[in-house]
């Protein structure tokens, strides 16, 4: 059975590396703000947290779907390319979303409902999520996503005060954001890149990876 177009042995390695380290590195920062969080019982960070814990679980589903997709290759499975789409869809699409509406409730929570707050995100992204698996169309997701993110972006430099430490918490939104951006922007299947162009962007991403945990590990002290 001939490979697909869209499937590239190289790319699909680069792909399943890139995302083991994503999950890992998700899972990691999740893990660093327990103790900060136990400690100051401060909701801002729990909500910091539970976004990074959001995207581990949306990078887990593109793990596992990478191995399904991989699995179908190697041993002939007959499954259309638009089942892969549609499974892709869900779980990343419901994960993803609920992550940056986390990261939003990290900078308004002090000024809503947090029980409201939490009903209307996930409905939300439940919502999305649907009318995206309905459509068939995951750049819907995308679209969305993205203004999501500036909103986030926005609130957190506009609701924090000035001063040091509020200053690290605004570069972490940034860097959240142009993590997130660069991932979608990968994603992207209408502009397929080169290999080189992908593996770019994928170390571009690991190195966002890595400063957050650091500047989060270093502000933790």
């Amino acid at each position: 059975m001939p490979m697909p177009h869209f499937f590239s042995p190289m790319s699909a390695a680069a792909e399943l590396i890139f995302t083991i380290f994503a999950v890992i590195f998700c899972f990691l920062i999740y893990f660093k703000t327990k103790e900060t969080y136990e400690l100051t019982k401060y909701k801002g960070i729990k909500y910091f947290r539970n976004a990074f814990l959001f995207f581990g679980l949306s990078y887990a589903s593109r793990l596992l779907l990478g191995l399904l997709f991989l699995s179908r290759e190697a041993f002939e499975f007959i499954i259309p390319k638009e089942m892969f789409i549609l499974l892709l869809i869900v779980p990343v699409g419901y994960f993803s979303t609920i992550g940056i509406f986390y990261l939003i409730f990290s900078s308004v929570w002090k000024k809503f409902n947090n029980t409201l707050l939490l009903v209307v995100g996930h409905a939300a992204a439940v919502l999305l999520t649907v009318i995206s698996f309905a459509t068939h169309s995951h750049m819907m997701v995308l679209y969305l996503q993205i203004i999501l993110l500036a909103a986030a972006v926005f609130l957190g430099f506009k609701i924090y005060p000035k001063g040091k430490k509020i200053s690290e918490i605004k570069i972490l939104y940034l860097l959240v954001a142009v993590l997130w951006l660069i991932s979608l922007f990968i994603l992207d299947r209408r502009a397929p890149f080169p290999l080189e162009i992908k593996i770019f962007f994928q170390l571009i991403s690991l190195a966002v990876f890595i400063t957050i945990y650091y500047k989060i590990s270093k502000w933790m002290l």
